[in-house]
């Protein structure tokens, strides 16, 4: 992904990828992130769109969460899967919305995302990687999406 195509430096990048690489590794959490505008059709809502860039993932979706960050569109979501939600719970969801929605109020995006995969992984707890129904290798922890 070119650098600033989703409104982050290569530094914010990578602080984020080292988050998320954490959360796999401590936590067993398969975490991705997607920053970036969603194009999403006349009828189409944002959660529905971030849905379908979950089911996207495959095999990896029933044990997968991903946050999808919409800067210009102002919108956050949170999509877990079954077995992700064992750990990551809606009420733990939620609360790292809130958390990241404050930090983007105050300008900080890689902050708050950071700040949000923390509060979703201590409240998972360290524990070995959920066992997915197909084991694939993991993606990239930024897509840029427009």
């Amino acid at each position: 992904m070119a650098a600033g195509s989703s409104g982050l430096s290569v530094s914010q990048q990578e602080r984020i990828e080292h988050a998320v690489s954490l959360c796999r590794s401590q936590n067993g959490l398969d975490v991705s992130v997607l920053v970036g505008d969603l194009n999403l059709d006349g009828t189409g809502s944002f959660r529905s769109a971030a849905e379908t860039l979950h089911a996207a993932l495959g095999d990896r979706a029933h044990s997968a969460v991903l946050v999808v960050v919409a800067p210009g569109q102002r919108q956050l979501e949170v999509v877990t899967g079954p077995a992700a939600r064992r750990r990551v719970p809606d009420r733990v969801a939620a609360l790292a919305v809130l958390s990241m929605t404050t930090a983007f109020g105050g300008g900080d995006l890689a902050g708050g995302i950071i700040d949000g995969l923390r509060q979703m992984a201590d409240a998972a707890g360290r524990r070995p990687a959920i066992p997915a129904p197909a084991e694939t290798s993991g993606s990239s922890a930024i897509v840029a999406h427009h």
